[in-house]
């Protein structure tokens, strides 16, 4: 299966920064004289698609969804000035999937900046040495197929959604009409084949046919019951009914039973 290609793509992006503060924290005296921080940055964004040609939207399944994560450690005194702040994210963010010239991501930016910067200063975190941020971001991703591919990916997904018809429609088999087996199938015995020198190979591959049922594979056993189509082929009862009940040909000459 070829895969789109897309020549534009939208992102509406949102985001929280979070200090997350360590369940039981380390803390070292005297304090190191360069205080890190250690972010961390979760992406999940939901993807939809937008054939141009139809100018149609669809939501893909979650299942589809991207999720990405990245942590890093860098020196607090870096949040002091914006443009080292943006040459220690910009890279992430590429890496994330994100465009670090955009508008949200510089708002993301500034947001870092100010909430590390505000607990770096608190003074209930003097004398820690890694203060944990988290910044969660999530959205919508709009995938914009390129004109030239959109015509095969929807024959690809009329395609899958015919087999998931044919597949729902019990693969068009017709079942066998419930009178017409009850009145055409007997009901017989079976019983060991005799050869003789005449009829030796005749009378072999009938045995050969009938040792075996080939619904189940299992064997017929001589003595037992079964039941014997009008084309002659034999098969437990059991299975056979089954069988005549989604479809209405012998499963091996492909003899035609009435339908309704």
């Amino acid at each position: 299966m070829a895969f789109p290609t897309y020549h534009s793509t939208n992102l509406n992006l949102q985001h929280i920064i979070l200090y997350q503060p360590f369940a039981e924290p380390e803390i070292f005296y005297p304090t190191p004289p360069f205080l890190q921080i250690e972010l961390t940055i979760i992406v999940q964004l939901r993807l939809r698609r937008h054939y141009c040609l139809t100018d149609q939207f669809v939501n893909l399944d979650d299942d589809d969804s991207l999720f990405f994560q990245e942590t890093i450690r860098f020196d607090l005194q870096a949040l002091r000035r914006y443009d080292r702040t943006y040459r220690i994210l910009a890279p992430i963010l590429l890496r994330l999937r994100l465009n670090p010239n955009a508008p949200s991501s510089h708002a993301i930016m500034d947001e870092i900046i100010r909430r590390g910067l505000s607990i770096g200063a608190s003074e209930s975190n003097q004398g820690r040495r890694v203060l944990p941020l988290h910044a969660l971001l999530w959205g919508t991703l709009v995938e914009h197929v390129n004109e030239e591919e959109e015509e095969e990916v929807l024959i690809e997904r009329a395609v899958e959604e015919s087999a998931l018809e044919f597949e729902s429609s019990n693969y068009n088999m017709v079942p066998a009409k419930e009178s017409s087996v009850k009145k055409m199938l007997k009901r017989v015995r079976v019983e060991a084949a005799e050869c003789d020198k005449k009829g030796e190979e005749k009378i072999k591959k009938r045995r050969l046919e009938a040792e075996n049922c080939v619904i189940c594979l299992e064997e017929l056993k001589v003595g037992s019951n079964a039941s014997r189509m009008p084309c002659s082929h034999t098969f437990h009862g059991d299975c056979i009914d089954e069988w005549l009940k989604q479809s209405h040909y012998c499963p091996i000459c492909r003899f035609e039973m009435p339908t309704e």
